[in-house]
């Protein structure tokens, strides 16, 4: 019985979510098969990897030991894998890649429909989240690149910036604001707006940018995710603020996209890599394909929301 790369991707993703389950999810597996790969690496490494309780899982001292030599050997064997897939040139590998939510759930369908046309042998595996985890996973090499908002000041990670997603008030047709062309940042305070907050870069820059501008923040609801905002302004329970974006996905002809002026603001997007890593073949063209693509697949988008 030996340890296998399979059951080190295992060991890393239960350390990084801290869950069984959501695990197996991002590793298409289900929750008894991660389980007997733990256990069987922790009965050939005759201690416990994790310490856990009903609410709670952590990384034993043990774990904590072997958590970032587990690291190093799967980006060793990533890279080899690439390596040897695309020394034919067929572009036959896994390009691992991250983005942030507002671009998987609107462009990146279209995108990487698109190249899987131009190469069918390619695959792909995606972790998506907020610009924070796609700056951590690009930090950390877990992935080759990401599509990202623009690092902190001080970062050392590279920035190619595609696009700016403008900032915009998503209304349902019950609301009072439905019938306005255009917005400020003053009128959007005199009423409750539901906003992304938490670790989101996106709610950060907003309220920066507000203070800077001497605005004062939107009163309402703050949560964590998109799929809840989208789901309360599709029921008309409340107008959000969202980026242009993410506007896009909400359903029906009940929803209008309202710009907000004084000031305009926008979320940087663009291409988030590691300093001096060499992209594999696979994941060079991608990024050449997502360098194209986006600007126009984002123009379509506003033009859509505003005459929409």
């Amino acid at each position: 019985m030996t340890i296998s790369i399979d059951d080190l991707r295992a060991f890393l993703e239960i350390a990084r979510t801290r869950s069984f389950s959501l695990a197996a999810d991002k590793l298409l597996v289900t929750s008894p098969a991660i389980t007997r790969r733990i256990k069987k690496m922790e009965e050939l490494i005759g201690e416990p990897l994790f310490e856990r309780t009903t609410h709670m899982v952590r990384l034993s001292p043990a774990g904590e030991e072997l958590f970032p030599r587990a690291e190093q050997l799967l980006r060793e064997f990533d890279a080899f894998e690439t390596v040897a897939m695309t020394m034919s040139g067929n572009r036959s590998t896994t390009i691992r890649f991250a983005s942030v939510t507002s671009v998987a759930g609107s462009v990146l369908p279209q995108m990487l429909a698109d190249f899987h046309d131009r190469f069918p042998a390619c695959r792909f595996d995606l972790q998506d989240g907020h610009g924070t985890i796609v700056h951590r996973l690009v930090e950390e090499q877990v992935v080759e690149f990401g599509i990202g908002t623009r690092p902190a000041p001080g970062s050392n990670l590279n920035f190619d910036h595609l696009i700016d997603d403008p900032i915009v008030a998503a209304v349902p047709r019950s609301d009072p604001l439905f019938a306005a062309q255009a917005l400020d940042w003053t009128e959007v305070a005199q009423h409750d707006f539901m906003i992304l907050k938490g670790e989101s870069s996106f709610f950060g820059h907003v309220e920066l940018e507000l203070r800077h501008a001497g605005k004062p923040m939107p009163p309402g609801i703050r949560v964590r995710d998109v799929s809840t905002l989208l789901g309360f302004v599709e029921q008309g329970a409340s107008p959000i603020i969202v980026t242009g974006l993410i506007a896009s996905r909400c359903r029906g002809p009940g929803v209008k996209a309202i710009a907000i002026a004084d000031p305009v603001l926008y979320n940087a997007l663009g291409i988030v890599t590691y300093p001096n890593r060499q992209l594999s073949t696979a994941a060079a063209d991608l990024v050449a394909h997502i360098r194209e693509a986006l600007p126009r697949l984002h123009n379509d988008i506003l033009d859509r929301i505003q005459t929409g």
